[in-house]
């Protein structure tokens, strides 16, 4: 597998860290920021997000510039499966 460049790899930490810092403060966020991670890693959208007054997904409100292999490895950091 090719390794990440570091521009890839800073948000990717960044997100791994934010998203450890729920596991045991919010757990029930915790455990939503996972399941749209898997499903982002799938190449899905993360489900509905409402942004003001109109609906987009999480993935085009917070990731647009994101590939698959970036949630992929959030997912690894975390120690969870994909």
């Amino acid at each position: 597998m090719m390794q990440p460049t570091r521009a890839q790899q800073h948000p990717v930490d960044t997100m791994t860290r934010r998203i450890k810092g729920y596991r045991g403060d919010h757990p029930s966020l915790y455990r939503r920021m996972v399941s749209e991670c898997r499903n982002m890693a799938s190449g899905g959208d993360g489900g509905p997000h409402r942004m003001g007054y109109t609906w987009t997904t999480v993935r085009h409100a917070y990731f647009m510039n994101w590939t698959d292999a970036m949630f992929v490895r959030v997912l690894e950091e975390l120690g969870e499966h994909i």
